[in-house]
């Protein structure tokens, strides 16, 4: 292991333009559950006769937004969830000025949370919520601490800022995302399968350098990468600080 350390050293400080693509690993660090591993979130809601599709969709929030709204409060909202070392490491590289930043298929908020400045969330984040009727805004702690079903202001429906399904992803999200992805010289990528869209398809787009996948099981990129390290990527992180 030392030698891998070693390796993921060399290549971090060489680096002048890291990306992060970060997937549902990094939030489950935190203690938040993975939707669609075993015993994740996916089969916690299947369990109840629902579909989390549905769930999750604009046409049950158009249908019932009450509905929806207790939904998240019982799925989605963690109040107690904080980011853990690999958020926090991710954002120090990006304010001493060695990354452009992160890409994320995650929704927690966690990235910024941990001060993370250039994030482009593909599916949106949990951190912002407004109202369909009037455009007025809450955070996170808002809707959870005054348990918010509906806006407090013109009692009309209010939903996260989170692309559902049925909807399309935001076109100027995507563009950054890419545009991140060709100007770096390193790609690292934790805790995501890259199995699905939109993960395949952008990775397919950089053509830096070195490209590092740190995540417990393989995925179809790793013969393309430079170093793929099959481990937890707290431990990772945390030997690669140590690291002299």
């Amino acid at each position: 292991m030392d030698n891998v350390i070693t390796q993921l050293k060399e290549i971090v400080d060489a680096s002048e333009r890291i990306v992060f693509f970060t997937g549902a690993g990094v939030s489950v660090a935190s203690g938040i559950p993975d939707f669609r591993s075993a015993g994740g979130l996916y089969d916690a809601i299947e369990q109840k006769g629902a579909s989390p599709e549905y769930l999750l969709s604009h046409d049950y929030l158009r249908e019932d937004p009450v509905g929806f709204m207790e939904f998240c409060h019982q799925y989605l909202l963690f109040a107690d969830k904080k980011p853990n070392p690999v958020h926090e490491w991710m954002a120090q590289l990006e304010a001493q000025g060695h990354s452009l930043g992160v890409i994320t298929q995650n929704i927690d908020g966690l990235h910024s949370d941990a001060g993370s400045q250039k994030v482009d969330e593909l599916h949106g984040t949990l951190n912002r919520f407004y109202c369909i009727q009037d455009s007025h805004t809450y955070t996170k702690s808002e809707v959870i601490d005054q348990y918010l079903l509906r806006c407090p202001e013109s009692n009309g429906p209010i939903r996260p800022d989170i692309v559902l399904y049925g909807e399309m992803l935001n076109e100027q999200t995507i563009f950054s995302a890419l545009n991140k992805l060709q100007k770096a010289d390193t790609l690292i990528v934790l805790g995501s399968s890259l199995l699905v869209q939109p993960a395949s398809g952008l990775i397919s787009n950089f053509t830096g350098q070195n490209l590092v996948i740190i995540n417990r099981d393989p995925t179809p990129f790793d013969r393309n990468a430079q170093l793929v390290i099959h481990d937890d990527m707290v431990s990772v992180i945390k030997q690669l600080q140590n690291h002299q």
